[in-house]
């Protein structure tokens, strides 16, 4: 039976009885660079079923990754696979697997259930076995139904001889696993090709080289100077897991930590940075490590600005205040009963809006230009005010 490096084990019982050569070929078009590839029926029966080639057997196709270098330095190659599920009744033996780089299969939880649980082929010692593959957090197992049609995407780092598995119903929503050891990746460069074994179907593919994870994951960043401290703002997009952010600044050429901040799934963090490494009006490289270990580096250096107020003027009923400001850029005020307060509430004032006008709110409002200024209601219970960036 044919194994080849990147061999990826998907679906079905094990069909040990066939013996048939079948030497029927199915072109895929890869859904990264439209290359073509063809998936040949090598063991078994396979057939069309509308997009979805199902099979009894095995499918072997030879798919070339070589391993580039990604955003966080590791060689890294992906594979994703738009598959059926079918669950195993016992995992395939050692010597089904062979030398493969990585290979997932289901196995069904009970005799006769319909639902089951993932494996990974990888080392927890010296040996190449099956063990359960978990998600990001390295306690929750990955949950399957019989039948059921996932993108599953394979990532391996030839750096670390690791990889990991993304696993979903679409592409934008693909869960990670925790990180797999692998004893036969060393010395390899790349993904070879792969096969599938059981009984399953395989409707589309996608491989690339050098990227860290299927999602289109971004994380917005920003950081300002306040009276606390630098303060960063993290906005991450399809957030995964309960990992750490971690905030990096490249200081006199070297990459050094300057703040983090656990993850919680809220989508939105503030956070002070660690004192004493960043300066006030100076510019830095940012990038930043999100919560399952992917880089975000930011294309430009960013200066660290603070919100200087401008002027103050009392008034009976107001307090008006005119700041510097990024145009484009979100602000907004917030109030607290003493400078020392654990918490400061958004505080509703008159911000200007387009074509003169002023609107009155407590939300966040847009600068047009490089200063801006806003009337705050004058509040004898709440005298203290602060005016923070939210983009």
């Amino acid at each position: 039976m044919k194994h080849v490096k990147g061999w990826i084990c998907l679906a079905g019982a094990l069909l040990c009885s066939l013996a048939v050569q079948a030497q029927s070929g199915y072109v895929l078009t890869n859904g990264v660079d439209s290359s073509v590839t063809t998936f040949t029926n090598t063991l078994g029966t396979a057939e069309l079923d509308g997009t979805m080639i199902v099979f009894e057997g095995q499918l072997d196709a030879d798919i070339t990754v070589d391993a580039t270098a990604g955003t966080n330095g590791y060689l890294l190659a992906s594979l994703q696979l738009l598959t059926q599920i079918k669950l195993f009744d016992e995992l395939p033996a050692s010597n089904e697997v062979g030398t493969a780089q990585g290979a997932v299969a289901a196995l069904r939880d009970a005799p006769e259930s319909a639902t089951g649980t993932f494996y990974a082929w990888g080392s927890t010692n010296t040996v190449m076995e099956w063990v359960p593959l978990y998600r990001s957090d390295g306690v929750t197992p990955f949950d399957v139904t019989d039948g059921s049609t996932n993108y599953i995407t394979f990532v391996f780092n030839y750096t670390s001889n690791r990889y990991q598995v993304f696993i979903g119903d679409t592409p934008t929503t693909q869960v990670a696993s925790d990180v797999v050891t692998s004893l036969t990746m060393e010395e390899e460069n790349g993904i070879d090709g792969v096969s599938l074994l059981g009984a399953g179907g395989l409707e589309a593919f996608s491989s690339a080289a050098g990227v860290v994870g299927p999602l289109s994951a971004s994380i917005g960043f920003s950081v300002y100077a306040t009276a606390d401290g630098i303060l960063f703002i993290l906005d991450p997009v399809d957030e995964q897991g309960s990992g750490w952010f971690t905030v990096f600044a490249n200081i006199n050429g070297t990459w050094v930590e300057v703040g983090k901040v656990q993850a919680d799934g809220s989508g939105h963090y503030e956070f002070l940075a660690y004192p004493g490494l960043l300066q006030v009006g100076q510019s830095y490289a940012f990038k930043v490590i999100d919560e399952l270990g992917n880089p975000h580096e930011l294309g430009d250096p960013v200066e660290i600005k603070s919100i200087k107020m401008e002027s103050v003027v009392l008034e009976p009923d107001v307090m008006v205040v005119t700041f510097n400001t990024e145009p484009g850029k979100s602000y907004q005020v917030v109030s607290a009963e003493s400078l020392s307060a654990a918490t400061w509430n958004a505080t509703a004032v008159y911000f200007p809006i387009a074509g003169g006008e002023r609107d009155y709110g407590s939300e966040p409002f847009t600068a047009a230009g490089t200063t801006t200024t806003v009337r705050i209601p004058r509040n004898t219970e709440k005298a203290f005010f602060k005016i923070r960036k939210t983009n």
